[in-house]
């Protein structure tokens, strides 16, 4: 058994850890929304107002900070007044997105996306269509969700149920603007966005615009120089990052490690974000990283499968990976949404029929709700076994790596005026690992552990077994301030630590 420390500084504080890093996002893209989050007010399936019950019941218990909509590439080819009005008289239009052509009911529009967020008490987070839109659609978007002046728009959302603003904050101004937001170049989408917001914050100054970015310096440098100007009108600058290492759970050893990379991917991504970011910011202006779409996606997550594949235990501990990396820049990273939300790609929760079940990243985001609004502080990892991992030369959705070392230990640790919060992960296959968790500037006294782990890195919960994998809860010793664990193989943990200062 191998055997590592981690030491929990409490008195070097990293920043405050928003509870937007924890975000969502629901596209109308395969079962996601239709058959997954809403099954119709006239299905035999419990819902509220056409939104499955027992799924309702679970984002609540998990607590959703943000939720992102309608896309993804959806977004570029929604247009929101077909998803307004009386149901039955909404027009059936096609839709798009990644590939796969759909028919859109618009069932569920603005008003049902807010009675949603409403529901779940989840900031709302609209992606607005640059790609087939224009400035005045966008912006009169803006003006039915936030205005209150007695305007026609006004008068209209309050004739179809909602007479008070719906107060959206959050705005995309296009998704993946470089691909399937509209093969722009760097350039041209610069122009487009300064077009776009200037006219979105004429009808409300108070909202936060999220300009198109992505995980290439050189796109986000170019978007950012050529609006130098006018970086006013930038609040956010999003990226996007996808990772796989083989089939969902037929997967070797060496696909094993290379999905455990995805970490420290992202982690790059937001490195050279920031840097670009510093040195053209001006003062009285920063700009937040929105990591708003990340995670796996395996190669069985396709059309044909309606971008479904199991949720298993490996790609939880890849999730709480992204988190620690997260926490580390929570100085910069003001919001995230992994992608997606129900049944599609790394999702939370999965649906079949009427029946519903938790996976294994729905219980990491759970274990790590704890961090949420805390104050995130550095750690220091010793010891921990490392391993080499070769170059990675394979298309999309796997990143291009370069040859590196891979840690089989991931930590981070957040305080509050009522104890430290630490999560760990071991990342060895099946390797048992001793850590010694010691804090520097306080004591701890008592510790209480949320253990996940399985019975190997493909287990996964689903219809005939939706209690395979799950958290359990552990009270652990506490000798002369400091916590030895011993960590099961492919584990993610959460300690809760009382302490004094």
């Amino acid at each position: 058994m191998s055997r590592s420390s981690v030491v929990v500084c409490t008195d070097e504080v990293l920043g405050t850890i928003s509870p937007l890093l924890y975000g969502h996002f629901a596209e109308h893209l395969g079962r996601c929304c239709y058959d997954g989050l809403w099954v119709g007010p006239q299905s035999p399936i419990p819902n509220k107002g056409g939104f499955r019950v027992d799924v309702l019941d679970a984002l609540k218990r998990l607590g959703v900070p943000q939720l992102r909509w309608p896309g993804g590439c959806f977004a570029d080819s929604y247009h929101w007044r077909e998803g307004i009005g009386p149901p039955e008289r909404r027009p059936r239009t096609l839709a798009e997105s990644c590939g796969h052509q759909s028919v859109e009911t618009n069932q569920i529009g603005t008003h049902e996306f807010m009675a949603l967020c409403r529901e779940i008490g989840a900031e709302p987070y609209l992606a607005g269509n640059v790609g087939s839109g224009s400035p005045q659609e966008l912006m009169e978007w803006v003006q039915y969700c936030n205005a209150t002046a007695d305007t026609t728009l006004v008068r209209e959302r309050a004739a179809n149920g909602h007479p008070e603003p719906m107060n959206v904050r959050y705005w995309g101004v296009g998704n993946e603007s470089w691909a399937c937001g509209g093969n722009y170049d760097a350039l041209d989408y610069a122009k487009e966005f300064k077009r776009y917001a200037t006219f979105i914050k004429q009808v409300d100054h108070g909202v936060q615009l999220v300009a198109c970015g992505d995980h290439s310096p050189e796109w986000n440098a170019k978007v950012v120089e050529a609006n130098c100007r006018h970086l006013h009108l930038m609040d956010h600058l999003s990226i996007h990052r996808y990772w796989a290492g083989g089939h969902s759970t037929d997967f070797s050893e060496a696909e094993y490690y290379q999905l455990q990379r995805g970490p420290d991917v992202v982690d790059g991504d937001i490195r050279a974000a920031d840097a670009m970011l510093t040195y053209f910011e001006r003062p009285g202006h920063r700009i937040g990283i929105a990591f708003d779409e990340w995670g796996v996606w395996h190669p069985d997550a396709t059309i044909a499968s309606d971008f479904e594949a199991p949720s298993t235990l490996s790609a939880a501990v890849t999730a709480a990976g992204v988190f620690d990396v997260f926490h580390r820049w929570s100085g910069r990273l003001t919001m995230a949404n992994i992608a997606q939300i129900v049944n599609v790609l790394q999702a939370l929760i999965q649906t079949q029929g009427e029946h519903m079940w938790l996976t294994p990243t729905y219980h990491v985001f759970a274990m790590y709700a704890a961090h949420r609004g805390a104050r995130a502080v550095r750690t220091e990892i010793t010891g921990a076994d490392m391993r080499a991992m070769p170059a990675v030369r394979q298309p999309f959705p796997v990143p291009q790596m370069e040859p590196g070392t891979l840690s089989m230990l991931s930590a981070s640790a957040s305080i509050t005026d009522g104890g430290v919060a630490i999560s760990l992960s071991n990342r060895h296959m099946t390797q048992t690992q001793e850590v010694e968790i010691e804090l520097r500037g306080r004591t701890a006294t008592r510790a209480v552990a949320s253990i996940l782990s399985g019975d190997g890195p493909n287990a996964c919960n689903s219809a005939a077994q939706p209690s395979r994998v799950g958290p359990s809860e552990h009270v652990i010793s506490v000798t002369e301030g400091k916590i030895i664990m011993a960590l099961a193989p492919c584990s993610v943990q959460t300690v809760m630590v009382s302490d004094r200062g």
